[in-house]
């Protein structure tokens, strides 16, 4: 609510709000906004936490030099930065759309309020989106949708807009709206948001005169300029002033543009653009984008914005010709895709003669659109309408093409030719190699034309198409495609952006997106398409239209793992293709921009690191703020309550803690630390505890692996199993069952030289290293834990005799019993003294307690004069050879049964207590029902075969009647059945008799068997890795116990005692723990960091391992089925390229051979050849280059 008012106060004010507390003017909709200030109240209902919490917000300028080498290793810093970086985009970036014209709605006002509720309903962000993209019909007002969509989003600077033909498609379907009228009104949004990222919308002319040429490369700068204001520090180049536009810079890597423009100029704004990418940043920029349409090809066609600079721009037929371009410097990787669902018929083949912009042949023009002759493979050089008819009618289908007409003018094209080119466009080959190897992009035919001198002749005709066309370089091939293909192929463009998203990952197959459907959508935030508006009308065309459109919406969301998308329908495609670096204009074919989930840039290791995670970190809220400072910078010794709480709050996943283990310096007691948390989350939360206890296991796993992967050197190097780690790891085992790293074989073997050799656990590692070289030498300590422990049970053993002997030979003996008292006093402080791993519960602290006491009784008894009480006698013996027992636990071959023995008392006990609730539930029934009435017991005594029958199947002893003959009818029995009360008394005591024998000696007496077998079953298969945590907590008390033993140590154990005590009130008394002092040595430092990181890579190489073992998925063969499929392709266009090679060279074999026979003198021979041969050279030049290749 603060946050809300701070907004208002600032609108008033007439002052912009901060990119955090947009919550209120941007729209995250009333369940959004209650849905964040809920989180924040969970974690702010106590004001002492939330004092904890802010000023825990560390300073982190000195980060770097102060924290970082002692809390999270320094080879990791990319790694640390990319966790928070991932958690943050994984939050905040996302795609939204809302596609449809509302039914109820008459304005376009009506119509934007209800998309922008739409996505406003499914954010879970309170910033505001980073870019606006709308898709309409071009029956809507441009300057009136503007107008609409900045009041719904008034802090998005940036607004594109196009017009799509007859509507849009999205993740929710194809939508458009036939009003009262006869008018169609279609419109959709696509928001982007990205707090991160930097986009930047202008208005550009069209470049196709110098000026405008020089005009549109201004903008442009002026554009990238505006783009580096909004961008991240991190993302300029910190050597320039930021007046002109820089050189190459991590903002312009990873730059891209969406470009939408008017039929006719894209082939001129794609070079401009690409002029200016090389001129400025010496890179060719990525172009994605779509042509706009109408729904009748009448020239209705718009592209407008509301451009950063704060200006409308609109283009159409009443506003002059122009491009809207948008700037994209997204925060995660943008992958484009270009592709298209025809196949070639590679026979087919011709080269352009000669092209231009009319039907006129002017030698000057070397490209154009109109396509005026061609040369086939056998050199003739014929027309190119009349070449495409006749492939279409040799290849396709007879009377599929119309014949040629000739033109109107101009701009002139042709309805008939256009719907059935559809089926078999034309394509230019791309590139002969590379990731796009024998890709093409298509040209969609527009008309057959005759030339006006040779209308009456009809002997060539032209052609005229919706892309250009080179003079002498480019090849043409036919393509062909079904209804269906348009459809299917789609698979295509899926295959596209899971290559590109596993090379940009790193290409490792493990990490494969292809590996799940869940994968893919881990790695998608959205996608902005375009699908060509023939292809849609040829699969909307039909009875089964509507149906085909639904099924173009599934393969769609299929493609995309289900992220949002809207892909409207231009009447031209642009897209990039990597092999050439170059963009390109096409026709039917369709083009994406994939927003991913990776981030697109990384550490800069000249630049403080802590200035450029604070860049990321200061776009969470205060209190998140807080906790994240706070994490950075104790690490492991950081308050994870805190973090409890923003993680249960979902401000963070549990996915950034696993990220950043690791990174710390200390993985193991972060990694337990944060087990610990989720296993407490999952206690207090029985919702979602299977969610925690899950997350909980994955760190108790990482311990045991990591200790796992690590050889006995580097762990002596990197201190991992320093006395605290140890000591942690020990109680962690006991309080949330992380026993997996104490039964490793490296902490075991560490735990046995600690307990036979020496109590310091580093010198012990230096032993174990000794051991390991062959050489026997190294420092002994003669009263080593292991002497100690058996010492003081030595000792005890002699307080248990001397007990004995003193109550059967001389239980007067004041002075003996005293003894015994400062014996077990000895004890006591002895137990409460040893540090806290578990070894002592609370259950031995009590017996011990309790033992004190009862000595004490008897000890006063015996000084008064009195007998010895027998009980307390006895009660102090069993307690004694309990804690006999309990020393003996960690014997190798005793140890595993006592441990059973102790697990199956622990069954037992439980089973008392509900044994005693069904013993007390008859106790009280019978009890009310025998009130005041004795019983006769009858067991003996024939009655009648029931007392047979009962004595056969149980026994006498539950045979019992009522003393006294009662004639009344006081009981509900009696009356119902007309019995007397004494007849019914016994009646009803029969029946409770038999339901206590069924529950207490048959039910429960089974069950306590079943629990004691289940019991024994998961210990037999569980009893060795709770016989090492039991021997490790042990070892960890042992090796803190005092020279001498009881009872000559009580001095000394309650020194210590006091000691412990006072150390834990200062620690309550302390707000937040500081960070464990290490050595100051920045050589033992750098070891030993080096150290942690090569077991980091060890562990890193084990999990790769595993998940090399993993089983095959059905999208890792749906994924190879459609590589297969490439493939065949490939082949075919291989073998088709051989036939016509060994076709040609037979054909000019047979010329040779014909001159050399028409030849009469040697001469003329040579002459004949050489001439035969260049024109076979000529010939074989003009063929295409796959055949040259070949």
């Amino acid at each position: 609510c603060g946050s809300s008012i701070a907004v208002s106060c600032r609108v008033a004010a007439g002052e912009a709000p901060s990119k955090g507390s947009v919550a209120m003017s941007q729209g995250m909709g009333s369940n959004g906004r209650f849905t964040r200030i809920n989180s924040f109240g969970a974690l702010s209902r106590s004001s002492t936490l939330l004092e904890k919490m802010l000023a825990g917000q560390e300073d982190l300028e000195d980060f770097d030099n102060n924290t970082f080498e002692t809390v999270w290793l320094r080879t990791r810093k990319a790694s640390l930065f990319r966790a928070f970086l991932n958690e943050f985009i994984k939050k905040n970036v996302f795609v939204a759309t809302a596609n449809g014209w509302p039914a109820d709605a008459t304005r376009v006002e009506e119509a934007v309020r209800s998309l922008a509720l739409e996505i406003r309903s499914g954010s879970h962000t309170k910033n505001p989106p980073s870019w606006i993209f709308v898709a309409c019909s071009e029956t809507l007002e441009p300057q009136e949708v503007l107008d609409e969509v900045a009041k719904q989003y008034p802090y998005t600077k940036c607004i594109h807009c196009i017009t799509s033909c007859q509507g849009v498609t999205t993740d929710t379907g194809f939508k458009t709206r036939v009003d009262s009228t006869g008018v169609k009104r279609a419109i959709s949004l696509l928001a982007v948001f990205d707090p991160l990222g930097a986009y930047a919308t202008i208005g550009l002319p069209s470049p196709d005169t110098p000026a405008n040429w020089t005009q549109f490369e201004q903008a442009m700068d002026k554009a990238y300029l505006k783009l580096r204001e909004a961008a991240l520090e991190i993302m300029r180049d910190p050597a320039n002033d930021g007046k002109t536009v820089p050189g190459p810079e991590p903002l312009a890597e990873h730059l891209c543009i969406w470009l939408t423009g008017l039929p006719g100029n894209e082939e001129k704004s794609l070079e401009c653009l690409y002029e200016w990418g090389h001129q400025r940043f010496n890179r060719t920029i990525p172009v994605i984008g779509g042509t706009g349409a109408d729904a009748t090809i009448g020239g209705k066609w718009r592209a407008y914005c509301r451009a950063v600079d704060g200006n409308d721009y609109i283009f159409g037929q009443e506003h002059g010709q122009g491009v809207v371009v948008t700037l994209v410097a997204a925060s995660v990787k943008v992958f484009p895709c270009f592709m298209h669902p025809f196949t070639p018929i590679t026979e087919c083949t011709a080269k352009v003669v000669s092209c231009g912009s009319t039907e006129e042949k002017d030698p000057s023009e070397t490209t154009g659109r109109v396509i005026h002759t061609l040369r086939v493979t056998d050199g003739n050089e014929v027309g190119a309408g009349t070449l495409y008819h006749k492939w279409c009618e040799d290849m396709i289908q007879k009377k599929l093409m119309p014949t040629p007409t000739v033109a109107e003018g101009p701009g002139a094209f042709s309805p008939a030719v256009l719907a059935a080119s559809t089926a078999c466009p034309l394509g230019v080959a791309v590139a002969r190699d590379g990731d796009d190897a024998y890709d093409y992009r298509m040209m969609h035919p527009s008309g057959i034309y005759w030339y006006k001198d040779q209308e009456q002749k009809q002997e060539s005709a032209y052609l005229k198409n919706f892309a250009s066309v080179e003079t002498g370089k480019t090849d043409v091939v036919l393509f062909k495609a079904r209804r269906g293909d348009l459809l299917h192929r789609l698979s295509k463009l899926k295959e596209q952006l899971v290559i590109q998203i596993d090379q940009a990952s790193g290409g490792s197959s493990l990490e494969s997106v292809a590996l799940s459907p869940d994968a893919l959508r881990a790695r998608v935030s959205g996608v902005l398409m375009v699908y060509c508006a023939g292809c849609m009308m040829a699969i909307s065309s039909g009875k089964d239209g509507a149906e085909q459109m639904r099924r173009l919406t599934v393969t769609l969301s299929n493609c995309f793992a289900g992220r949002p998308f809207m892909a409207y329908h231009p009447f031209g495609e642009q897209g990039f293709f990597p092999s050439k670096q170059v963009n390109g204009h096409s026709n039917l074919m369709f083009s994406a921009l994939v927003f991913s989930k990776d981030p697109a840039f990384e550490v800069d290791e000249t630049r403080s690191f802590a200035e450029i995670l604070s860049q990321v970190i200061t776009m969470y809220d205060d209190a998140e703020q807080a906790v994240l400072r706070l994490l950075l910078v104790k690490g492991e010794n950081a308050d994870f309550s805190l973090l409890s709480h923003i993680t249960r709050a979902g401000m963070i996943t549990p996915e950034l803690l696993k990220s950043i283990t690791p990174c710390a310096g200390r993985p193991i007691p972060f990694a337990l630390s944060s087990a610990q948390m989720f296993h407490l989350m999952a206690r207090k939360f029985p919702l979602k505890a299977r969610e925690y206890n899950a997350v909980s296991k994955w760190f108790k796993d990482f311990c045991e692996d990591f200790i796992n992967a690590a050889p006995l050197q580097l762990l002596a190097q990197s201190n991992c199993l320093e006395y605290s780690t140890l000591q942690l790891a020990v109680l962690m085992a006991v309080k949330i069952d992380s026993k997996g790293l104490v039964a490793s074989n490296h902490f075991q073997e560490v735990m046995e030289k600690v307990w036979s050799a020496t109590p310091d656990s580093d010198e012990a590692i230096q032993l174990l290293l000794t051991d390991a070289g062959g050489s026997n030498s190294g420092k002994q300590v003669l009263l080593t834990p292991m002497v100690r422990h058996y010492s003081n049970l030595a000792s005890y053993v002699v307080l248990v005799a001397l007990q004995f002997w003193t109550s059967h030979n001389n239980p007067s003996s004041a002075i003996l019993w005293n003894l015994i008292l400062l014996w077990s006093m000895s004890n006591l402080f002895q137990t409460l003294a040893s540090p806290t791993t578990g070894y002592y519960s609370w259950v031995t602290m009590l017996d011990d307690v309790v033992l004190v006491f009862s000595h004490a009784v008897i000890f006063e008894r015996v000084l008064m004069g009195g007998e010895v009480p027998r009980d307390l006698d006895a009660l102090t013996m069993i307690i004694h050879f309990g804690n006999l027992m309990k020393g003996l636990i960690v014997h190798p071959k005793m140890g595993p049964l006592i441990i059973m023995v102790l697990t199956m008392m622990g069954d037992i006990t439980q089973f008392l207590t509900l044994m005693v609730f069904f013993v007390t539930c008859f106790y009280c029934s019978l009890n009310a029902l025998f009130r005041g009435i004795p019983g006769v017991y009858v067991g003996e005594k024939w009655q009648s075969p029931t007392t047979l029958l009962v004595n056969a199947i149980w026994g006498p002893q539950v045979l019992w009647v009522t003393e006294h003959e009662d004639t009344g009818r006081t009981l509900f029995l009696s009356e119902v059945f007309g019995l007397n009360d004494s007849s019914a008394i016994d009646t009803m005591g029969a029946i409770i008799v038999a339901l206590t024998v069924f529950c207490i000696p048959i039910m429960l007496l089974n069950l306590l068997i079943a629990i004691m077998a289940s019991t024994y079953a998961e210990l037999s298969s569980d009893v060795d890795a709770e016989y090492k945590r039991s021997f490790a907590s042990c070892v960890l008390v042992a090796r803190e116990l005092v020279s001498l033993p009881m009872p000559f140590s009580l001095p000394q154990d309650m020194a210590r005692t006091a000691w412990k005590v006072a150390r834990f009130v200062r620690s309550c008394r302390a707000e937040i723990e500081g960070p464990l002092e290490r050595s100051s040595d920045p050589d033992a430092k750098l070891k030993e960091q080096l150290a942690v990181g090569q077991i980091v890579s060890n562990w890193e190489a084990q999990c790769s391992i595993e998940k090399f073992k993993g089983m095959v998925t059905i999208e890792q063969v749906e994924r190879m089925r459609t590589q297969g499929d490439g493939l065949q392709d490939r082949i075919q266009v291989l073998y088709s390229a051989l036939l016509n090679l060994t076709e040609r060279q037979d054909k000019m074999e047979n010329n040779l051979s014909q001159a050399i026979q028409s030849s009469g003198s040697p001469s003329g021979k040579h002459d004949a050849i050489l001439a035969t041969t260049a024109d076979a050279n000529r010939r074989f030049s003009s063929s295409p280059k796959a055949t040259k290749r070949t």
